[in-house]
């Protein structure tokens, strides 16, 4: 699959996405915010990047995952974060050709944060594959099976 036919598929699944320059990146980014009561009645706000890269090495996809987590602090809005309040960035990153350290580094537990959670994805489109840390996160746990379900319905090349 190539990045375009990519890219359309995924801006299907979302209301509104808009493109910026992120660092060294053009990203697709979408913003939605969510309450449910199983959460301890918090309200998880979702920053959703999704860029495209020739080559994704391990310095490539941790340098663009902190630029997409800075990105979320400075425009997260509303309660301060930790007072029934979180928000979570999906940094997704797609390309045809994937080094084996960003594998193992986006297959690793995430950075913890205070009430933000950290989720680097890897996009294989020569494959179609999905690459994350699908183990449960020790900070966001509560929302573990909402985050697995999220990214496999929004991200997934299918």
């Amino acid at each position: 699959m190539n990045f375009r036919k990519y890219s359309e598929k995924v801006s299907e699944r979302f209301e509104k996405m808009t493109d910026e320059k992120i660092g060294n990146h053009d990203v697709s980014i979408a913003y939605e915010s969510i309450f449910k009561l199983k959460w301890s009645a918090t309200k998880l706000k979702k920053f959703s990047f999704v860029a495209h890269v020739e080559r994704i090495d391990e310095d490539t996809l941790k340098t663009y995952t902190d630029e997409c987590f800075e990105y979320s602090r400075k425009n997260y809005k509303g309660l301060p974060r930790g007072i029934q309040n979180a928000f979570v960035t999906f940094a997704v990153l797609a390309s045809e050709n994937i080094d084996k350290s960003a594998i193992t580094f986006v297959e690793s537990r995430p950075k913890k944060h205070f009430a933000a959670l950290e989720i680097p994805i890897i996009i294989d489109l020569k494959n179609e594959k999905l690459k994350f840390y699908a183990q449960n996160h020790l900070w966001g746990g509560m929302y573990y099976k909402f985050l697995r379900k999220y990214i496999f319905e929004n991200f997934s090349c299918r």
